[in-house]
This record gives structure tokens, C-alpha cells and sequence, in this order.
């Protein structure tokens, strides 16, 4: 009895952790929202001083929402990276207008990327996304990705059009596309 219990119990636990592991990479986590944030510092130049950070969701859509959450809780009152600090804004996939001030803008897998990119585009904001295939297709400037360990991404493509920059240092450490 004790080891059919245990033999249960061994696989649970190895189930939890493997669903827990693709939660991970489906959406942004709080590791993944300071590892986004920490990359903002290796800007050119060098964002400072309070900045509105949107997180863009699309509503009516659980997931979507359920990420835009945990981006918005991950940065509190203001999640503060040297001199930057990191002011949540949420920001409805349907009124891109919403994007206005914001220089950072988080955004959720549900939400469109191309709708979002050309709007991001247009004010040169930094877009960071969980989603790889966002960076892939030069329509997030940056995607960070959960697994056995975190992955950055920046998409040349995405900076260029959003008349981004990093410091050389920082590309030589993540993968560029």
C-alpha cells in the first residue's frame, strides 16, 4: 500500500514539473519579466527615470488575460532596474492607441503581433514577448523563453524598425536573429 502511494505520488510530482515547465514557457513569468527588464539597461541609449511599461492582452481571451496579470503583478507599483523604474500600464490589443507615453510594452502571446509591432514601430517601443517566434518574425524587439534555462532573443529586424539599440556587449550574450 505504502508503495503504490509513493509510486503515485513520484508521478504526480514528475507530472506537475513537466506541466509546470511548459506553463513556464507559454507565458511570462517573473523571472522572465526581470530578465526583460534587466536587458532594457543595455539600451543606447540608456532609458532612466520612471517609464511606462504597457502590457498589452487581448480581452476575452483567459490566457491572455490570466499573462497580462502576472506581467503586471511581476512589476508592482514600479520594478525598479538601476535608474529606471518600470510603471505597468495595461493595454487592450484592441485600442493600440492605449501604447501613447509608453516606452516598453510586454506582450502577451494572445495578442496580435503585427498589429502590435506596427503600433510599437510607429513610437519606438521596445516589445518583449515569452513568444520566440514574436523575435523570429521581426515582430518583438525581444523574446525571453522559460526552460531548462532562460533564452534571450533580439530580432535585428524589430530594432530596426523601432530605431532600437543595444550595446554590443549585451548582443554578444543573447542569441540575435
Amino acid at each position: 500500500m505504502f508503495g503504490s502511494r509513493f509510486s503515485w505520488l513520484c508521478a504526480a510530482s514528475i507530472l506537475a514539473g513537466t506541466v509546470t515547465a511548459q506553463l513556464a514557457s507559454a507565458q511570462m513569468t517573473p523571472n522572465n519579466v526581470l530578465a526583460g527588464a534587466r536587458s532594457l539597461s543595455f539600451l543606447q541609449p540608456a532609458l532612466s527615470g520612471s517609464v511606462t511599461a504597457a502590457i498589452v492582452y487581448q480581452p476575452g481571451n483567459g490566457a491572455s488575460e490570466a499573462e497580462a496579470q502576472a506581467i503586471e503583478h511581476a512589476l508592482g507599483n514600479g520594478l525598479v532596474i538601476g535608474s529606471l523604474t518600470l510603471k505597468p500600464k495595461k493595454v487592450s490589443a484592441d485600442a493600440l492607441a492605449g501604447l501613447a507615453g509608453a516606452k516598453v510594452a510586454f506582450v502577451t502571446r494572445a495578442a496580435s503581433d503585427r498589429q502590435v509591432a506596427s503600433a510599437a514601430a510607429q513610437r519606438s517601443i521596445i516589445t518583449i514577448s515569452s513568444d520566440p517566434a514574436c523575435a523570429q518574425a521581426g515582430l518583438c524587439v525581444v523574446s525571453i523563453s522559460s526552460g531548462p534555462k532562460v533564452q534571450i532573443s533580439v530580432s535585428k529586424a524589430a530594432c530596426k524598425a523601432s530605431n532600437v539599440k543595444f550595446g554590443a556587449a549585451f548582443l554578444m550574450l543573447v542569441k540575435e536573429i
